[in-house]
């Protein structure tokens, strides 16, 4: 928009992380590959056909994707699956903490993520590799828009 003061991939360049919270359908191409190559980039996207309408990836996962359209990044899925309204102010609210959700290849950058979703507020909860894990989180996914706490989280994920 008309606030934007740098391109993406100038910001992306100097960021040891970058996270993608675009509508998904502008991510292929909004960076060059070689601006993500051996970074961690957070996948925050979520793939809608219309309004409330998963998009249909033929089986694939919308990290999948990301993962092809930029080889050499070390893509993790997370922050995707609670709205906006609830990831405003649940990371500061008293009870138990609220689950966000990692999926991924690589430990080292999901332990990086789960870093920053706990000093954000929040539990990290690992849901495994990033296309079964991916595909858990996506939009029709079981975990997508349901806000857990940790323990429910985790009995979920265990069984």
């Amino acid at each position: 928009g008309e606030h934007v003061q740098e391109h993406p991939a100038e910001a992306a360049g100097r960021a040891d992380l970058v996270v993608l919270m675009v509508p998904f359908d502008q991510v292929r191409g909004l960076l060059p590959p070689h601006v993500v190559q051996d970074k961690v980039l957070v996948d925050a996207t979520n793939a809608f056909a219309g309004p409330g309408t998963p998009a249909d990836l033929g089986g694939r996962g919308s990290s999948d994707l990301v993962a092809e359209w930029y080889p050499g990044a070390r893509v993790v899925k997370s922050l995707n699956t609670m709205h906006f309204e609830t990831l405003a102010v649940a990371g500061t609210a008293g009870g138990e903490r609220l689950a966000h959700f990692t999926a991924g290849d690589d430990g080292k950058s999901k332990e990086i993520v789960a870093g920053i979703i706990s000093d954000l507020g929040f539990a990290p909860v690992d849901t495994g590799p990033l296309h079964s894990g991916g595909i858990l989180q996506q939009p029709g996914g079981p975990l997508f828009n349901r806000p857990l706490t940790e323990a429910q989280a985790l009995a979920w994920i265990s069984h």
